[in-house]
């Protein structure tokens, strides 16, 4: 059942290939603006150690970003429910860093970090510590209030509380912000990685659009897309083995 599952979107995406194949060479596109899966497997065979180089960086940076957003997301959300005046005050700065456009804070991050890989970390960690607050602080809320006052009144610690009832309820929240989080970071490294770098397959995007090498462009932007969906499986597959009790949305149960 469940290799039928990930069947169908394999088989949809070897049509398209299929399909993407057949458009350029029935239309006669030049490479340089549209090149056939083909042409982009021939690139990949002929740079393998520069992309695997290159790969090795990007993602280095994603997961630092993203350990960093469920550390630090996972924190300000236990401040924000056990706080009404953290929740108040921080809540707004919190939505002020999401709707702040990261390429605009990129280039002050390279003045004030350099260029090495900390720019790209970090923002990868605010594209994607939001989620984590929102989920764990949701997760860590919903939480029976009967039960609550059960515990307070045989004067349970607010510590016991929280590590036996409020944190055992909000981990499906947790992974389900995680998720998202994952593949947050991987745009957020990109995008560092557009602004300021010498390394890194955005950069790669970036040098192969410049010097019109479509093919190398694409190749890049396949392997920041298996980076994701591999990840978002592993955090998926982290959810069931540490969380076997929550519903998985993959299969249409929540």
């Amino acid at each position: 059942m469940r290799v039928g599952k990930w069947l169908k979107p394999v088989l949809l995406f070897v049509a398209l290939l299929v399909l993407w194949q057949a458009a350029v060479q029935f239309f006669n596109i030049p490479t340089f603006l549209l090149p056939s899966p083909s042409q982009v497997a021939v690139r990949m065979s002929e740079i393998p150690s520069q992309l695997l180089d290159n790969t090795l960086v990007t993602l280095y940076e994603v997961l630092a970003g993203f350990s960093l957003a469920v550390v630090v997301g996972v924190v300000l959300a236990t401040l924000i429910v056990h706080s009404r005046f953290l929740a108040e005050s921080l809540y707004p700065l919190l939505i002020i860093t999401q709707v702040t456009p990261q390429v605009a804070i990129a280039p002050l991050l390279v003045i004030w970090f350099g260029y090495g890989d900390l720019p790209k970390i970090i923002i990868a960690f605010f594209v994607a510590f939001f989620p984590m607050v929102v989920n764990t602080a949701t997760g860590l809320l919903r939480v029976p209030e009967e039960l609550l006052d059960l515990m307070r009144g045989l004067r349970t610690p607010r510590w016991r509380i929280f590590v036996m009832i409020r944190l055992p309820n909000a981990l499906p929240y947790i992974f389900a912000g995680m998720r998202i989080s994952i593949t947050l970071a991987v745009i957020g490294a990109v995008v560092g990685e557009f602004v300021a770098a010498n390394e890194g397959l955005g950069y790669l995007v970036f040098n192969g659009t410049a010097n019109n090498d479509t093919a190398l462009t694409f190749a890049a932007i396949f392997i920041l897309a298996a980076i994701g969906i591999t990840l978002f499986w592993i955090v998926g597959g982290l959810r069931r083995v540490i969380v076997p009790w929550a519903r998985d949305p993959d299969e249409g149960d929540a």
